[in-house]
């Protein structure tokens, strides 16, 4: 009885690899199961004053709570005083009351009591509460319906009749405040429009007042304090990587006229996800309590109300609550590294099915090394790509002010191009040069030599890495590579038939 062909050396290695991406897939997905689950993403804060500190709601987005909520509180110089609290749904506005806390989910309302929730209310109206405010005579709550802007107050444990502020488009943020026996005060932005504006309330009814022209801004806050009505913005103009500028101004006819201004604060340097999500303004004694939201921070700075200068010592961001970038480049890269294991895993089952199958045949050995195929190649082309991705992320957290490499808006934006590319480069051309293969190339079995099997000469890397920039450096320019790898009898794209070079498969000898 004839014994079964023994495996051959790339049968076996082929085989380890399978495994290898086996456990990797298993890894991968244990990281997106778990890391994806605890990272998000933070917006649209709303803060007020309590009588520990401040009262910040924020928005908390993950791919499992597609649009939860946070309620932090913080003591007065805006750190964290006690454990956060957690909120499935999305809150819209809160309203702190002596130790407890009103937290508002649309046409309800929850009362938080110790760090949990006490009861919820069911407020019986049809519309959304967009923004609250505490006053002696009772609370107000304030939203839109019908192409209205419309409050209540609420007289003891009941909330009153509605009523009517002014007509007005459909809103996309409502904000209000109250500055002593003044106010409240009532601000809207409609959607598509540049002006917000504003009612003050006199007593017996809200009187309209002056509109703030902010042109295409999505963050902005107004508060009432000293008698000027202190609108505070961020602007996307205004990025740095350094620095957060925000832009204050007061209305025309208010008491102690503030002139438009800029006001600057530094944060730390390597801060993922840095784009602004939201801003909310308080005004507490005298200072202005600034609380920032970025993709993955939650962040706070304070001016002096009098001057609304930065003080030196204070002038920069300070994390409330942050996720660490480990967690940020896992929860990205995880998922890409699971589907690229697991197509591997399948593209791997048919090489060793074909070479299980050669084998039983009897066929002839090759001679040399065999010319590697398409798909061994993209697949260290996607792995390559992978291993670059933390690299080039890092790079444009640091170049662009609010991070991404795809905002095409951001006037530095071919720097950071030109920088990645850079960075590709170097990394093809000396791996390739020194021992003719890059990572992704190595684990899956691939190198880099003459077109007559030599070792890969200094001028061969140059070429061949070069034409990469035209060839497989952009989603045009790959698919020509692409085309010319299935189109040459050696597999050759672009770089290769330039430098005279070809990539073999690396078998041990």
């Amino acid at each position: 009885m004839n014994a079964p062909p023994r495996p051959s050396a790339f049968f076996d290695r082929k085989r380890r690899l399978a495994y290898y991406f086996a456990w990797a897939s298993m890894g991968f997905l244990f990281l997106e199961l778990s890391i994806g689950f605890f990272l998000e993403v933070t917006g649209r804060p709303r803060a007020a004053a309590s009588l520990e500190g401040f009262r910040l709601l924020h928005r908390a987005l993950n791919p499992d709570d597609a649009d939860g909520s946070r309620l932090l509180s913080l003591d007065p110089d805006g750190r964290l005083a006690g454990p956060s609290l957690n909120f499935p749904d999305a809150a819209s506005a809160l309203l702190p009351e002596g130790r407890d806390t009103t937290v508002f989910f649309g046409t309800h309302a929850a009362l938080v009591s110790d760090g949990r929730i006490a009861r919820s209310v069911d407020l019986k109206q049809k519309w959304d509460v967009l923004a609250s405010v505490a006053d002696p005579g009772g609370p107000w709550i304030f939203g839109w319906i019908d192409d209205h802007v419309v409050a209540r107050r609420r007289d003891q444990e009941a909330w009153g009749p509605e009523l009517v502020l002014a007509k007005s488009g459909e809103v996309d943020q409502v904000v209000a405040s109250r500055d002593g026996t003044a106010g409240p005060l009532v601000a809207w932005h409609e959607r598509g429009k540049t002006q917000v504006k504003v009612a003050l309330w006199n007593g017996a009814t809200f009187v309209p007042g002056a509109d703030f022209e902010i042109g295409a801004v999505e963050n902005w806050d107004l508060l009432l304090s000293g008698g000027r009505q202190i609108l505070v913005l961020y602007h996307r103009d205004d990025r740095s990587y350094k620095y957060v500028t925000l832009r204050l101004q007061c209305c025309p006819g208010c008491a102690s006229p503030l002139e438009p201004r800029k006001v600057r604060f530094s944060e730390p340097l390597l801060l993922l996800g840095r784009k602004v999500t939201g801003l909310s303004a308080v005004a507490a004694g005298e200072r202005l309590r600034l609380f920032v939201t970025r993709m993955s921070t939650v962040m706070t700075a304070s001016l002096p109300l009098p001057a609304l200068e930065p003080d030196p010592a204070a002038s920069r961001l300070i994390p409330i609550s942050s996720q660490s970038i480990w967690r940020h480049l896992a929860a990205g890269l995880a998922p890409f590294g699971l589907v690229f294991c697991s197509f591997s895993m399948i593209f791997l089952g048919f090489v060793l099915f074909r070479e299980r199958a050669r084998q039983s045949a009897g066929a002839a050995p090759v001679v040399g090394p065999p010319i590697a195929d398409f798909l061994p190649r993209a697949m260290a082309f996607l792995l390559d790509h992978i291993l670059l991705a933390p690299v080039m992320i890092l790079t444009a957290e640091v170049l662009l002010p609010e991070g991404g490499l795809l905002d095409f808006e951001d006037p530095n934006f071919q720097q950071v191009a030109l920088v990645c590319l850079g960075q590709s480069f170097l990394y093809y051309f000396l791996m390739e040069w020194r021992w003719g293969w890059t990572i992704g190339k190595r684990i899956i079995g691939l190198r880099v030599t003459g077109a007559d099997g030599s070792r890969l000469t200094l001028r061969g890397a140059l070429v061949r890495t070069l034409i990469r920039m035209i060839d497989a450096e952009s989603i045009p320019m790959v698919l020509v590579g692409t085309a010319a790898i299935l189109l040459t009898k050696r597999r050759q794209r672009l770089g290769d038939l330039a430098a005279r070079t070809i990539v073999v498969q690396d078998l041990p000898e």
